[in-house]
């Protein structure tokens, strides 16, 4: 009797883990497949693919630089509060944290020299350049002058944690702020779209190619890579998920309440002529 009852609690067991093997592994599937789908579509850490974002349509030119702005100050912060948790900083910060310990200047120095640089790429590859383009990267890299200077340091492992996971949503609230405004791509963005015109190659795969450059001579140069930048790159995207679909949500509702017959986001679409701004239903 004691040994049927051994055998059945064992099989009881086995029936269990089957179970819950079967109910959490086609969980972790959808989880990695989104993760894949979000790293290729919104890129890693920071500088997002603004052309994943839905675009507000905003009436004036004013009102369109300002919300630029205001996105570029609030990823700076973001990155202010990441690199500041000392957990992993995102792609972008892996290589300016890296310049600063090679050369001993600031992240805001090293933010501008690397921004010349993709400056000086955008124009030898005659990659399109729009508002956002310049004013988004300048609002961040001016941000950085002062941000080290008024946001306080964590003292302990629990302020680190939360430090970086306010960056976070800090970052992609600022991303999804500057790019709904519509008036430019990133400057990642823009560069590897021209280099995809030139070679032919898919946009998301060069753009995937170039973050993992930027990152790999960062860790080289001793930059702020960890864990937390592992989690940067997948969470940044489903943070930026989260927005689109909240965004789309009050597009939609929008319109049901004011009767509107016209589109009121807009989107681009990368075509054989390059990026084309186009009129998104919701």
């Amino acid at each position: 009797m004691e040994k049927l009852s051994t055998i059945l609690v064992n099989k009881y067991r086995v029936v269990k883990i089957h179970l819950y093997m079967g109910s959490v592994i086609p969980i972790l599937h959808r989880f990695f497949a989104k993760s894949y789908y979000n790293i290729l579509n919104f890129g890693l850490g920071r500088r997002i693919n603004f052309n994943a974002i839905r675009k507000f349509d905003v009436p004036t030119a004013s009102a369109r630089i300002l919300l630029n702005a205001i996105g570029g100050i609030m990823i700076s912060i973001g990155a202010t509060m990441v690199i500041l948790a000392e957990l992993g900083a995102t792609t972008t910060d892996v290589l300016l944290t890296g310049i600063r310990e090679q050369t001993g200047i600031s992240i805001a120095g090293a933010s501008f020299g690397f921004l010349g640089v993709l400056f000086v790429i955008m124009a030898v590859t005659r990659a399109q350049i729009g508002m956002g383009t310049v004013i988004v990267p300048l609002s961040v890299s001016t941000t950085f002058t002062f941000s080290f200077s008024v946001i306080p340091e964590p003292h302990n492992l629990s302020a680190q944690f939360l430090y970086f996971l306010i960056g976070l949503v800090v970052i992609a609230t600022g991303v999804g702020i500057g790019a709904s405004a519509g008036i430019g791509m990133g400057a990642y963005e823009s560069i590897c779209h021209r280099v995809s015109d030139i070679n032919g190659w898919h946009p998301q795969l060069v753009r995937l190619l170039w973050e993992l450059t930027v990152l790999a001579v960062g860790i080289s140069l001793g930059g702020a890579f960890g864990v937390g930048t592992i989690i940067a790159a997948i969470a940044t995207g489903w943070i930026l998920q989260y927005m689109n679909s909240v965004i789309g949500d009050y597009l939609l509702g929008r319109r049901i309440r004011t009767n509107c017959e016209q589109p009121l986001a807009q989107g681009h679409t990368h075509g054989e002529n390059g990026p084309k701004v186009h009129q998104a239903n919701n």
